[in-house]
């Protein structure tokens, strides 16, 4: 009996946030612990479903939850929501749900990851040569332009950015609108893409949380052809020991990613060949992105 009124008032919560346009500051904690108890409770998510996915700010795609949900270029994580993250884009309309979503871990840490990429190539490249960086499943590119900001030599950085979807070559064109003669874009996937030009920095963040473990091993056997001698390879992956907002994301967005262990990925690192010593991995602030570093 008191599952059922729990649930009940569990439902009549929701709904009434909802009917108030979203959630107030003071209601973030009540808004989280209700999606908490939500997950992985099939049943009672069911029920909640139906009562809000009328709700207009997850029908419409302007707001950032809405637009993760209804997924309007085919896929979860794409282009514009990333950066719409990155920028801290807040819509007129649904100013309160998105001033939740922005707040959310995850969403810092997707900004925090940002700012990893720009660290990580800057020091690179501030050592004096041409740097060659291939940037995998490149996305809007937002953080690669951020880099060519901080320049002083744009010429210093040549890039190659592949992502299988022809929108997002063509957002991250208008990105770096500017720089685009130090950047090659290709749009391919990338599974299928293949070279023999060598690079000093393989990145991708993004797409390997996406992989199961199979093809997380074979996109690694293929970057260490495509990683010059001294390079490094370095994957960001989302961590299944410390993700708060997994429940949001999963409950309200439909956006599912394997995460993944620090241990997980140093093991898939090494059944691919790697040695222990050229493996380590790195964390943003948050402790919800890590990234696997292998050092050629």
């Amino acid at each position: 009996m008191q599952d059922v009124v729990q649930k009940a008032t569990s439902m009549a919560n929701l709904k009434s946030i909802c009917q108030h346009n979203g959630p107030n500051k003071h209601q973030y904690k009540i808004l989280d612990d209700l999606i908490d108890g939500l997950h992985g409770d099939t049943e009672t998510f069911k029920a909640i479903t139906k009562e809000i996915r009328d709700c207009s700010f997850l029908t419409e795609t302007t707001s950032l939850i809405g637009h993760v949900l209804n997924k309007p270029y085919g896929y979860a994580g794409d282009f514009e929501i990333i950066d719409r993250l990155y920028t801290n884009d807040v819509s007129s309309d649904y100013y309160a749900w998105d001033k939740y979503i922005l707040n959310t871990n995850a969403v810092k840490a997707v900004q925090n990851r940002k700012t990893y990429f720009k660290k990580l190539v800057l020091n690179k490249v501030r050592k004096g040569k041409t740097f060659g960086l291939l940037n995998i499943a490149s996305g809007p590119a937002r953080d690669l332009k951020e880099v060519y900001d901080l320049l002083y030599d744009t010429d210093q950085l040549r890039t190659t950015c592949i992502d299988l979807d022809a929108n997002a070559i063509k957002y991250a064109k208008r990105v770096n609108q500017g720089y685009n003669h130090n950047i090659e874009f290709v749009n391919r996937n990338v599974l299928r893409y293949s070279t023999d030009s060598t690079h000093d920095l393989v990145w991708s963040a993004g797409l390997f949380d996406y992989f199961d473990d199979k093809a997380f091993l074979m996109m690694l056997n293929r970057m260490k052809g495509w990683v010059a001698e001294d390079g490094e390879i370095v994957v960001g992956n989302f961590n299944s020991d410390h993700n708060p907002t997994r429940p949001v994301m999963e409950v309200l967005g439909e956006w599912h990613l394997n995460h993944r262990t620090e241990d997980e990925l140093i093991n898939l690192a090494l059944n691919a060949g790697f040695d222990r010593q050229q493996i380590s991995v790195g964390r943003e602030p948050e402790n919800i992105n890590l990234f696997l570093h292998i050092q050629l």
